[in-house]
């Protein structure tokens, strides 16, 4: 009796889900140099997946919009020392925080290469690899720290992480500020401790103060200021003075005696006169003399 096969031209149904591969698939039995695209041994080469070793796959448009996004996340998250991000960016930003940490305690020229291909701003890398290294330099590993908020986005009700550099108190972005009083105008920078007072802000934290504290210094921002005291009186709000009693927020006289007090502050440097030609000090090349003073200056000729 012949059995009747029932063959089914077509193809094999699509299988759902996470196969398991066989024992033997990572073996290779004519091995030949294979280039691997993301090496994840490398610090900050990012390999995003769901399986263990690899980065969390946050949502993005496309893979090079995924990068785009950690790029600014680390960016933003050296600038500050600490980022607000929603749902799988988190645990990725994390780890990219630790790379960075690690990359700045090797402090060579390969690893600063490295971390100024990745980031947004080259500011950023020169801040890295000099606060970090003396900052981080009793911790081995988890440099950066998670914690859960406790609201989630009200938009699209995604869990919001607040993650951080540890070690805060060692960092140069708020070191020796006084806020027990603000300042006289709120886009002044804020005061410092009488203990502190020949302080250098980092320069990427004066840089965007000033960016931001300028717009307020402008004559389109007074205009502006005076426009909203007339919309606000047309709206009905009380006690809002006339626009034409409505004085700038900070005038050219202001600025230079403001100017003038922050030059008084800087102590060390008010006697030094950089337009003197007599001055000389000890460059590279140049030994200092038993006596102390500065090598002797060359003669030309």
């Amino acid at each position: 009796m012949l059995r009747i096969t029932l063959l089914v031209v077509g193809r094999a149904p699509p299988v759902i889900g996470c196969t398991r591969k066989a024992r033997y698939a990572g073996i290779d039995d004519n091995p030949t140099i294979t280039y691997k695209p993301w090496d994840t041994t490398e610090p900050l080469m990012a390999d995003y997946g769901w399986t263990r070793g690899k980065l969390p796959k946050f949502r993005a448009r496309s893979p090079f919009h995924r990068q785009q996004i950690a790029r600014r996340m680390v960016t933003e998250m050296i600038r500050k020392d600490y980022c607000i991000v929603g749902g799988a960016r988190a645990p990725a930003l994390r780890i990219l925080a630790d790379h960075v940490v690690e990359l700045a305690k090797a402090g060579d020229t390969d690893s600063r290469q490295q971390l100024a291909y990745f980031l947004h701003d080259p500011l950023m890398v020169d801040k890295a690899f000099d606060e970090y290294p003396r900052r981080f330099k009793d911790m081995n590993a988890k440099y950066a720290m998670m914690t859960r908020l406790k609201s989630r986005r009200r938009t699209d009700a995604v869990a919001m992480y607040f993650v951080e550099y540890k070690n805060r108190d060692m960092s140069d972005n708020h070191k020796g500020e006084d806020y027990s009083a603000g300042p006289e105008r709120f886009f002044l920078p804020p005061r410092i401790v009488e203990t502190e007072k020949g302080i250098q802000r980092p320069p990427h934290m004066q840089m965007a103060f000033d960016r931001w504290a300028s717009k307020f210094k402008t004559e389109e921002f007074h205009h502006w200021w005076r426009l909203r005291h007339a919309k606000l009186r047309y709206w009905g709000v009380r006690n809002v003075p006339h626009p034409s009693d409505v004085d700038p927020l900070w005038t050219e006289k202001e600025e230079e005696e403001w100017h003038n007090e922050m030059l008084a502050n800087t102590g060390e440097y008010e006697d030094l006169d950089l337009d003197d030609e007599s001055y000389t000090a000890a460059g590279e090349g140049g030994e200092p003399s038993p006596a102390g003073d500065g090598p002797q200056p060359q003669r030309v000729g």
